[in-house]
């Protein structure tokens, strides 16, 4: 049976189905991206984890860039959910363009029920658009992820974003147009050049209508609640770490990196990612 209570907020879907997120001009673009780079590699430690065969569950996949890769370079069994149907239309349009079996649903992830535990559960950049992330990272943990599999959430950092917003609420407030925002952004994000890409990035950044900001140390209780492990980190550069009091030492130094970039013109979202094993 569903959950009888629903996190996701009604006001991130009306805005992300005007335009979803990581959203290109078309699905061949966005496939031929997909074959040509493979950015789970920018995640070091979730690549040894994906083989053909490794059941995998992208959740708030958006258009699919992540599940997609799973399944285009390692052949794992990709499911993905989205509340959003026009995300996910777009998902499997990239996915027919790929050749893929993934399998897309447009499902809520607080309701969505599988029957299936996964080896690999991934949420990148969602958790913090729902109106209770605390209880996002529960769900994964406790209904999705089979003993000894992962999560990989991405999330907002509480110190590291800073930098970022600050930079745009103070163009707001000095009177500065969508427009002198959009063209901030497209500066600092100079890499993005399909004008539909860079506008999906622009809105989902910069005029969300809901994001929340939050640490490692902050989720440790509701991991270790779900007897999740923390297995590595973006924080430290997905290096070792001695313990996780050395993470927490670490992350209030991440304002400064942001501070930085923002200095130098370069794009620095603030954002985290972290595995967890299921004990």
């Amino acid at each position: 049976m569903p959950s009888a209570r629903s996190a996701a907020n009604l006001d991130v879907l009306e805005f992300y189905r005007h335009l979803p997120f990581n959203y290109r001009g078309s699905a061949r673009d966005h496939a031929k991206t997909i074959k040509s780079i493979n950015q789970i590699t920018s995640y070091a430690p979730l690549v040894p984890l994906l083989r053909k065969g490794t059941s995998f569950l992208d959740v708030g996949c958006g258009a699919g860039w992540l599940g997609l890769s799973a399944s285009h370079h390692y052949r794992c069994n990709v499911t993905g959910i989205d509340f959003n149907p026009v995300a996910i239309e777009r998902a499997r349009e990239v996915g027919r363009a790929l050749g893929t079996t993934a399998e897309f649903h447009v499902a809520d992830l607080f309701q969505f029920e599988s029957g299936v535990r996964y080896d690999v559960v991934a949420s990148m950049g969602v958790l913090h658009h729902t109106d209770d992330c605390h209880a996002g990272v529960r769900r994964l943990c406790d209904h999705f992820v089979r003993p000894g599999g992962v999560v990989v959430i991405g999330l907002y950092h509480r110190h590291g974003r800073r930098p970022f917003l600050d930079h745009f609420e103070q163009m707001k407030r000095a009177g500065a147009s969508e427009s002198d925002m959009l063209g901030s952004y497209r500066r600092l994000h100079a890499s993005l050049t399909d004008e539909v890409h860079l506008m999906s990035w622009f809105r989902d950044q910069v005029l969300h209508p809901h994001e929340t900001q939050h640490t490692l140390c902050e989720l440790l209780p509701v991991l270790e609640a779900s007897e999740m492990e923390i297995v590595s980190t973006s924080i430290n550069g997905f290096a070792r770490f001695d313990s996780i009091e050395q993470l927490c030492e670490l992350e209030p130094q991440l304002e400064q990196v942001g501070a930085e970039r923002l200095m130098r013109g370069q794009y620095y979202p603030g954002f985290f990612v972290f595995l967890a094993r299921k004990k």
